[in-house]
């Protein structure tokens, strides 16, 4: 991982997905500019093996509560908790993310992958605003992809449509990148960045929920040519930490290099705060 020449020693920072892949890397590498950090994990086993692996580094300070971003009662549950434990937030990395080969419903009968991608992280992007706002000097980093595309909005959780996995995730990461659009415009002026961040091809356990003829290609050619999960939170860790990004946002970035922002419509991304903000209500 490339140095981010920077300190973070006292900011506090949320890394989602944090038990493994380029979730750990991300945490690890905040750790070690010195804030303190909180990890998620759905497993608890897997969340405490995590926090003892990075509270071994020097002059760590690391946290694990539980979170299943697909669960908006669980998003609810941990926003709550980090509110009562933190009066301020200095960074939220969004970075849990999963596809699936066959379509799933998560806990509250939402599209898997949609509520993985997109509910649960623009849900908890919403509750945790407050103590970002009183960081004064926050960010927001959403992990992304090059994968994006195949958005419907008037069939978000391919009812209507026959469900396709990779379609399914490129529609998130398209959802994600237009919600992150929305989020950096609304908070313009109150202390709060929001980016968009792609790690690259890596090799993490992303693809261990799918199966067939598309996905055993995906797994051979990340064996072949995916990035280490080190090497692909570089990006993500800088976007959340570098000083020359300081009050920086609204934008993409890859390679730790500026990229053109696609899907900056305003109108279809108020379309989609909406649609969200209407499926977390029914599902609370």
């Amino acid at each position: 991982m490339g140095c981010v020449d920077t300190t973070m020693s006292g900011k506090i920072a949320v890394v989602t997905g944090g038990t493994g892949g380029i979730g750990k890397e991300i945490a690890r590498g905040l750790v070690r500019l010195g804030a303190h950090v909180i990890i998620t994990a759905r497993d608890p086993q897997r969340g405490e093996a995590a926090r003892v692996e990075l509270a071994a580094e020097p002059g760590s300070s690391v946290s694990v509560l539980p979170l299943d971003v697909a669960d908006l009662s669980s998003v609810r549950t941990f926003a709550t908790g980090v509110a009562e434990r933190q009066q301020r937030l200095d960074v939220l990395v969004n970075n849990a993310g999963a596809w699936f080969t066959d379509r799933r419903q998560s806990p509250d009968g939402l599209e898997l992958t949609l509520a993985t991608n997109v509910l649960g992280p623009h849900l908890l992007t919403n509750l945790l605003l407050d103590p970002l706002r009183a960081a004064r000097s926050a960010r927001v980093v959403n992990l992304v992809s090059s994968i994006a595309g195949d958005y419907d909005p008037t069939d978000l959780q391919f009812i209507r449509r026959p469900y396709d996995g990779y379609k399914a995730y490129a529609q998130s990461k398209q959802a994600l990148t237009m919600l992150t659009w929305g989020l950096a415009d609304r908070l313009a002026g109150q202390g709060v960045s929001a980016n968009i961040a792609a790690p690259g091809f890596v090799r993490t356990g992303l693809n261990r929920n799918v199966h067939g003829a598309r996905a055993a290609m995906i797994k051979v050619m990340s064996r072949l040519f995916g990035v280490s999960p080190v090497k692909g939170a570089d990006t993500p860790l800088w976007v959340a930490s570098a000083g020359e990004l300081d009050g920086v946002t609204g934008r993409s970035f890859a390679a730790r290099k500026e990229q053109t922002r696609r899907f900056t419509d305003p109108g279809p991304i108020a379309e989609l705060e909406q649609l969200c903000a209407d499926l977390e209500r029914a599902a609370h």
